[in-house]
């Protein structure tokens, strides 16, 4: 649905000022004050005030001579062009009722490994495509599952959301995509009315310098845990010990319907306590990776906790299951994520696991 111009907004007017008021929108589930992140969205205190008084004033026209050039807004890649841009064969119809996921195959074809510093996605219908994550399936991991029957383990790389900002590693830092890598992009596709057409792009950013960092994926669940089903709330505690010195630079917390809250805390050996990210809410299933301003130092020894909150009775109007059913943790974080993931760099020449956990 597009809000561009004044006759497409103006009937809108009491629900965008709800949805900012509310903060569900721009999506955003971090509290403000812990964990500093350098893609909040880019809506300003000054601006939303400018909205909401606009609203509560009649929501009246205002000078067409005061109107920004056109476009208003530009789909090119934010970033600039990509360096590989992946895409599938051919479109894909969407429904005009559409609420789907579909799982895209794309293959890299690198001929030799690669360092990535920045993923994007460049919708080909922005009115169907409602948000997405990137995963990536090693030739290694093909390999073994072919071999035997156990599934295939992806790697997160990152996800995608309507006005979230594209972020790209510091110079120096990169992710290791080994040649012959299969990446997957699953998509949520939500209709907008009519039938229509999508053929979305996956762009990829390689590193020009030299890389010192690999950027590496921990991630923190206790799989085993049980919500019962009428519980609200109901505690979930998941930790984590880190083996080696690192750098946090980016962290991605579970969202589902039934999470309420997420805290992750490091404690580190020297005593220091940090509150590395506290979300709260739900929105659909946007699910955006947070970017800290500065690279957070975790030394070895530090212990990550995280404490969740579930709620799965009847009263939680965002639970998929009426009445309420019992819900199995590992249930909730399919598709490669975990209860949460931290992104963390190592240097180039070590390559042991940097953490162990629950």
């Amino acid at each position: 649905m597009s809000l561009a111009t004044y006759e497409e907004a103006r009937p809108w007017a009491k629900a965008i000022k709800e949805e900012l008021l509310e903060k569900r929108m721009p999506p955003w589930h971090a509290v403000k004050g812990y964990g500093d992140f350098r893609n909040v969205p880019p809506l300003t205190q000054r601006e939303i005030d400018m909205i909401v008084n606009w609203v509560e004033g009649g929501a009246p026209r205002g000078d067409p001579r005061d109107l920004p050039e056109e476009p208003l807004f530009s789909d090119d890649w934010p970033l600039g062009k990509p360096d590989l841009i992946l895409q599938p064969e051919a479109e894909y119809t969407i429904a005009s009722d559409a609420d789907e996921h579909r799982a895209l195959l794309l293959p890299a074809k690198l001929k030799k490994d690669a360092w990535i510093r920045a993923i994007d996605l460049k919708p080909g219908n922005g009115s169907v495509v409602h948000c997405a994550t990137f995963y990536v399936e090693k030739s290694d991991d093909r390999r073994k599952v072919k071999q035997s029957s156990a599934p295939s383990v992806f790697e997160t790389l990152g996800s995608w959301a309507p006005g979230q900002k594209a972020v790209a590693f510091p110079d120096g830092i990169a992710r290791l995509l080994p040649a012959d890598s299969q990446l997957t992009v699953r998509i949520h596709y939500r209709g907008s009315g009519e039938t229509v057409k999508d053929r979305s792009a996956v762009g990829l950013y390689l590193s020009k310098s030299t890389v010192s960092k690999q950027v590496q994926e921990i991630s923190i669940a206790n799989s085993d845990v049980v919500i019962p089903a009428g519980a609200a709330p109901h505690q979930v505690n998941a930790s984590l010990t880190v083996q080696g010195d690192t750098e946090a630079i980016a962290i991605r917390p579970l969202v589902h319907p039934l999470l309420i809250s997420l805290e992750a805390t490091a404690y580190r050996p020297d005593d220091t306590v940090e509150v590395l990210i506290w979300t709260r809410g739900y929105r659909y299933d946007w699910q955006p990776t947070y970017h800290f301003k500065r690279p957070v130092a975790l030394p070895k020894g530090t212990r990550i906790e995280v404490i969740a909150h579930f709620d799965n009775s009847e009263d939680n109007q965002n639970n998929p299951n009426n009445p309420p059913k019992q819900a199995r943790l590992s249930d909730l974080i399919t598709d490669g994520n975990a209860l949460l993931s931290i992104s963390v760099t190592q240097s180039t020449r070590q390559s042991s696991s940097p953490s162990s956990g629950r």
